[in-house]
């Protein structure tokens, strides 16, 4: 939209503190030509173009610390070739960003000056949308702290970004990496505190992801494999994956996450607990559990087997089944046994789960409950009891039994 400026927090942040610490406070924003005359004295300038083909020109701009560009354009592209340019004249430049818009489904290649090696002052660079071969470029910035790479082409993730000591977010959301094997580079920054790798690598190489990231000890949120960031801190998305893999390893990612969400689980686990926690190896910290078409998953809780008590999931609140075929039980374990995993428990819902039966004990009081949702429960047995209920406070008694085949889908009240 003409008018506006798009300016993520993080780098408005940035100027509004470079502002307060320089007597320049000078800003160009959505400028058609970047020269030279125009760039000398600011300390940032933005420029976005609209449906033409962006002018560059050289810089000298001493002063310069943020530089902003992005390309709204619908017509066809081959490429976006800025490799004439050198960085020698904005060498100070802290925030380095090219963009072209998200709903541009292309991604071109951006052809960057052989100087990039220059920008040894930079902290933030994002180049969102684009193709590249090598990106080894990015070892030689010594000072930056921030890389978003979104829905970027490229062969390999350079092994030697753990050399970048400053390093403290990696975004790789929407990305395609086309490299051979995995080559644990992630894990080599060490002081890396956000990881954003949504659909980036192939799915072979996820247990090797889990297994290496663990180590990074300032990680305090990560996205793995979720294709639309949530709200959530530490959260993982897999599909395909033989969990049996885990096994051979003492650590893993999965053990601190909190969401977690499985589509087509493999391994031949017929439970969460104890099959699946087992295998993982502790899953404490989790409070939000997504399963769908999991068709060797039985039932969710079975503590009709010797497991350790370290293996419990106390803190779950979310619960998501879909398409589980061969889910019969929620619980299967004396009636008092339940509590311990659904103690805080406030949503649940499931769907098109058609053999599924009692869902739980008539027993079980679930205190926390506040939404359950279910649909195409078609077996015919009794899922939600009216005694139950009539003891949970924030679901609507039933006057009878509730059957799969009675409703279609509810929340807060079933009817």
């Amino acid at each position: 939209m003409h008018g506006c400026v798009k300016m993520h927090d993080m780098v408005r942040d940035i100027a509004l503190w470079i502002s307060r610490r320089s007597d320049n406070h000078k800003i160009l924003v959505s400028i058609d030509k970047l020269e030279d005359a125009s760039l000398r004295d600011c300390f940032a300038a933005s420029s976005w173009w609209y449906n033409k083909n962006p002018i560059f020109r050289q810089w000298h701009s001493p002063s310069l610390k943020i530089l902003l560009l992005n390309i709204n354009e619908s017509r066809s592209w081959n490429s976006l070739d800025i490799s004439h340019l050198t960085f020698e004249g904005i060498e100070e430049l802290k925030v380095f960003s090219v963009t072209i818009d998200y709903y541009t489904s292309q991604i071109i290649p951006l052809l960057l000056p052989p100087s990039t090696h220059l920008l040894t002052n930079v902290r933030t660079l994002r180049l969102n949308g684009f193709k590249f071969g090598d990106i080894s470029f990015i070892t030689s910035l010594t000072r930056l702290e921030v890389l978003d790479l979104r829905r970027s082409h490229f062969n390999e993730f350079p092994n030697k970004i753990g050399e970048l000591k400053r390093l403290k977010l990696i975004d790789l959301s929407l990305c395609h990496i086309f490299q051979k094997t995995y080559n644990g580079a992630i894990g080599k920054c060490l002081q890396l505190e956000e990881l954003y790798t949504s659909t980036s690598y192939p799915k072979a190489y996820f247990h090797e992801i889990t297994v290496d990231i663990v180590t990074l000890p300032k990680l305090q949120r990560f996205v793995l494999n979720h294709p639309i960031t949530p709200e959530g801190k530490k959260v993982i998305q897999v599909e395909d994956f033989n969990i049996s893999k885990l096994k051979a390893f003492k650590k893993n990612i999965m053990q601190i996450a909190e969401t977690i969400s499985f589509i087509s689980l493999n391994g031949g686990c017929k439970n969460i607990i104890p099959d699946m926690v087992g295998v993982v190896g502790g899953m404490n910290g989790l409070t939000s559990l997504h399963l769908a078409s999991c068709q060797k998953i039985e039932c969710i809780f079975d503590a009709t087997y010797d497991f350790n008590e370290d293996n419990l999931i106390c803190n779950l609140v979310k619960l998501r089944l879909q398409r589980m075929e061969n889910l019969t039980q929620l619980c299967r374990d004396p009636p008092m046994q339940v509590l311990r995993y659904l103690e805080k428990l406030e949503e649940l819902e499931i769907q098109h789960c058609i053999w599924l039966c009692n869902i739980f004990p008539s027993e079980c009081t679930l205190r926390n409950l506040k939404i359950l949702n279910l649909s195409d429960c078609g077996s015919g047995e009794v899922l939600f009891s009216a005694s139950l209920a009539q003891r949970t406070p924030f679901i609507t008694p039933i006057p009878k039994p509730c059957h799969a085949s009675s409703f279609g889908s509810s929340q807060t009240a079933l009817s």
